[in-house]
């Protein structure tokens, strides 16, 4: 089996390396400016489409300094997609801008990190230093689709399917999770936010938001070796993604990439 995977950019936000990365002063370079772009992805096998995370609320991107491009549900409608169809959605992790709109996914099955679920469940997940970086009703959500047996929690290594596989990294969230995606032009490693930035991964900058620094550098590793046996890896928040992967163009022009 293998996919078509696109990239949907729907948001970015401008900043500065001394915003983004941990302890950036260690380095000793001057600051410059870094900007951020937003995806979710789509993957196509044929007729079957599975959506990998869900982006943030329109409304949730001003309070946080983020411009909302183009709202998720209205960039899956220039794509096409009835997200009331989607056979699958994947989540990678909870974090804010990742579950935004899973309520209009009502017919999908719904993999979401056994790890992110558990600890954003615990009483410790309300600490600020954590609970910052969620959406609390996207959360609660999540939680509640658990409850009723709606969501296949996913483990440290998932097939999700026949050429599509979860493995869960930790890092930047609890249960972190990359996808590992077979396509006609070969293995496409979706890093999500394990790495946000190429780079990160190519100097191995941690990214300033993580709740375990050596599970980070043990994903860059990782991610390292899987691009040594001969993957692409896709970071989750790259402007260079945009320049790099050609532009789907038509209706999806300026917001949707083709990844393989």
């Amino acid at each position: 089996m293998s996919y078509e995977v696109v990239a949907v950019r729907y948001g970015t936000v401008r900043s500065h390396k001394s915003e983004l990365f941990y302890r950036y002063q260690a380095y000793g370079e001057p600051d410059a400016s870094q900007d951020m772009d937003f995806f979710f992805y789509v993957l196509r096998d044929g007729e079957e489409v599975t959506v990998v995370d869900t982006g943030f609320r329109p409304a949730a991107a001003a309070p946080r300094g983020r411009e909302c491009l183009t709202a998720p549900a209205q960039a899956l409608e220039r794509l096409g997609i009835d997200p009331a169809r989607v056979s699958r959605l994947v989540i990678t992790h909870l974090h804010w801008d990742h579950i935004g709109n899973v309520e209009l996914f009502e017919a999908a099955e719904l993999l979401v990190p056994a790890a992110e679920l558990e600890f954003w469940a615990q009483p410790i997940a309300r600490n600020v230093q954590f609970w910052a970086h969620v959406d609390p009703e996207g959360v609660e959500r999540l939680q509640n689709a658990r409850r009723e047996g709606r969501v296949v929690e996913t483990g440290d290594e998932h097939e999700i399917a026949p050429g599509l596989r979860a493995i869960t990294v930790g890092g930047h969230s609890p249960g972190q999770q990359i996808l590992v995606v077979q396509t006609a032009g070969g293995t496409v490693v979706l890093a999500s936010d394990a790495v946000h930035l190429y780079e990160e991964l190519e100097l191995e900058r941690p990214f300033g938001v993580m709740v375990d620094l050596r599970e980070m550098c043990g994903a860059y590793a990782l991610l390292k070796r899987l691009r040594g046996e001969g993957a692409s890896i896709v970071p989750g928040h790259d402007p260079l993604v945009a320049a790099r992967y050609p532009d789907l163009g038509g209706d999806a022009a300026g917001l949707a990439f083709q990844i393989a």
